[in-house]
């Protein structure tokens, strides 16, 4: 555990398993909004990439909390469907609103979780989702189309795709974008894969995709 973070338990949106998830308090005062973090999948909650989005949420005044999707603790894998998952996200948004009795709360995935995030988008306590490397096609094949989830994205979303990701063809990402029905921004890092890995030389994108998150979720919040 890192310092000042906390271990807790809840139940699914639909009461029907308990979840595991790490808070992230914010760094100084009350909570002026939430974010709850939802992993890849090959990855969990500790991933250093969550982590670090989860502390730079804490860092900016917001309740973080990652959790692990339930099966990972069970060691098996994710629905084929991607139900169960989403019925842990919403166990972990609604976690999140006890938390944070008012202020935004927004969800972010990474990956699959992204996806996730897409399915539950419709829960009325979300109020914007963030996708960091939407898997939007499979490896290299851009010609696959109809992303399932896609059209169950409902609220405003931003996007943080690396350009040289092989699930996500920029170009079929911005034939896709039109599709949808709420405000929507997509911020490209150049020279970075999937998993923000930089390409061509070594360098922490990690710093570009913080500061798009910090200044999406900051333009939604209540001056304070």
């Amino acid at each position: 555990m890192f310092a000042g973070t906390i271990e807790v338990e809840f139940k699914t949106g639909s009461g029907a398993g308990e979840v595991r998830g790490i808070v992230h308090p914010p760094a100084s005062g009350e909570p002026r909004g939430g974010l709850v973090l939802a992993h890849g999948r090959s990855n969990d909650m500790k991933n250093p990439f969550v982590r670090r989005i989860a502390e730079a949420a804490s860092g900016a005044a917001l309740l973080a909390l990652r959790f692990n999707f339930r099966y990972v603790d069970a060691k098996r894998t994710a629905s084929r469907d991607l139900s169960v998952e989403e019925d842990d996200l919403r166990g972990a948004v609604k976690y999140a609103r006890q938390a944070v009795p008012s202020g935004p709360i927004f969800v972010a995935g990474k990956s699959m979780g992204a996806r996730v995030c897409a399915r539950a988008s419709s829960d009325p306590d979300v109020a914007g989702m963030i996708a960091l490397g939407y898997p939007l096609h499979p490896m290299f094949r851009p010609q696959v189309r109809n992303p399932p989830e896609w059209l169950k994205i409902v609220k405003p979303v931003l996007i943080v795709q690396g350009d040289q990701d092989p699930f996500c063809d920029l170009g079929r990402l911005r034939e896709e974008l039109p599709k949808l029905s709420q405000p929507h921004e997509l911020v490209v890092i150049p020279n970075a894969g999937h998993s923000f890995e930089a390409k061509g030389g070594k360098r922490d994108t990690f710093l570009e995709v913080r500061a798009a998150v910090l200044r999406w979720i900051s333009s939604r919040l209540e001056p304070g």
